[in-house]
């Protein structure tokens, strides 16, 4: 015959057996359950722009409306890459 597994409930110290629900907790009062807040999921308080939204007025009202300078490298940056380069070849050539 095999034998019963149980074990103690560690709320009411009460022994179990394995697989079914302890009585000496179902004995214990319940606490009530807080009644649940159905919340309204819409986006009425967000205060997100409506659907006329024009970005271009908003960047030139936040940004200005200058133009932006152009992204690049100044010319004495290329002048040093282009003597660095030559340095290098130069020095290439040296040790031939």
């Amino acid at each position: 015959m095999p034998k019963v597994l149980t074990y103690q409930c560690p709320f009411c110290e009460s022994e179990v057996r394995v697989g079914s629900p302890c009585l000496g907790c179902a004995k214990l009062p319940r606490k009530p359950q807080k009644k649940r807040i159905q919340l309204d999921h819409s986006a009425d308080g967000l205060d997100l722009p409506d659907e006329s939204f024009d970005y271009d007025a908003f960047v030139a009202h936040e940004f200005g409306s200058a133009p932006h300078r152009k992204l690049g490298v100044k010319w004495y940056w290329w002048l040093l890459g282009v003597a660095l380069l030559i340095g290098m070849v130069v020095s290439l050539f040296r040790l031939k």
